[in-house]
């Protein structure tokens, strides 16, 4: 995967890409929306435990997929407070261990359940 931020536009905010080019003949796993949810089904507590396990729960798809955490090329996420942007970018950089990835952070109103704060969905490509 070939990381692309031109110099011809804005550098990125924080440690993503502007784009990823995946080999041609890759694999690809696309995620659907994870939230923090324990695999017992209870919400966790606080945007911290819910974004630590919406990630986990991102890794674990992309490895039953035969793909690395360093192998996802975007990630979309969506906050229910601009209050969580610094947090959620210091929690990507230590889930994905530093790995730079294409990123989409959206702030909205709600999601789906009234108790979660945060939902990541990925596309990994090796």
């Amino acid at each position: 995967m070939r990381i692309l931020n031109p110099d011809s536009i804005t550098p990125p905010a924080s440690n993503y890409a502007q784009g990823v080019v995946p080999a041609s003949q890759a694999t690809r796993v696309i995620v659907s929306g994870q939230c923090g949810v324990t695999p017992n089904g209870e919400i966790l507590k606080g945007t911290e435990a819910q974004m630590r396990q919406a990630f986990a729960n991102v890794i674990a798809v992309v490895e039953e997929g035969g793909l690395a955490r360093t192998d996802i090329a975007k990630v979309t996420v969506f906050l229910t407070s601009t209050d969580d942007i610094g947090l959620y970018r210091s929690v990507r950089d230590e889930m994905l261990q530093g790995h730079t990835c294409a990123s989409t952070l959206l702030v909205v109103a709600a999601l789906a359940h009234p108790d979660w704060t945060v939902e990541i969905e990925a596309e990994a490509v090796a």
